[in-house]
């Protein structure tokens, strides 16, 4: 039972550094690049090098880069609650109050994978880092406070009280 729940969480680790890679980061990359100016100019229509006016462009990308902020931090520490609620049916099903032999797996499951997603990221700033940061701690956090897993995420516990 416990190796097949570390395998069913080492397989749903890599499923999510692959979702999150290719659906997440790659379009916030992408736009990134856009409003940055990194594109190559001959990649730009009709001669073109400069996407927006520079007048316009703090006052679109800095609330758009603080919504990336928020929205990828939300989706990191939601990979923690999914694993604290796949934990907690598993112990359920395995009628154990009390878990290590399941809080282990799982704990490495979500660090690693948030691990793996955190040393392939291209962006090294600060707030990158701050997600990371919270992405991993989302683990210790919902296992410390299960009512906060109520507050953030109660889609996703409704989803595993079905």
């Amino acid at each position: 039972m416990r190796i097949l729940f570390f395998l069913s969480m080492s397989g749903a680790a890599i499923t999510f550094a692959l979702f999150y890679t290719w659906c997440i980061q790659k379009p916030v990359m992408t736009v990134m690049r856009f409003f940055q100016g990194e594109d190559l100019p001959e990649e730009a229509p009709y001669g073109e090098t400069e996407k927006l006016p520079p007048a316009v462009l703090p006052l679109v990308w800095y609330p758009l880069r603080i919504v990336f902020f928020f929205g990828e931090t939300y989706i990191l520490a939601a990979w923690g609650a999914y694993c604290i609620l796949r934990t907690l049916e598993a112990m359920q099903k395995a009628g154990i109050e009390k878990g290590p032999a399941f809080h282990v797996p799982a704990f490495i499951a979500c660090v690693g994978a948030l691990g793996y997603l955190a040393r392939k990221e291209p962006r090294k700033d600060i707030l990158t880092i701050i997600q990371s940061c919270i992405g991993m701690g989302s683990y210790l956090v919902f296992v410390l406070n299960r009512a906060a897993l109520m507050t953030y995420y109660p889609w996703l516990v409704d989803f595993f009280a079905k």
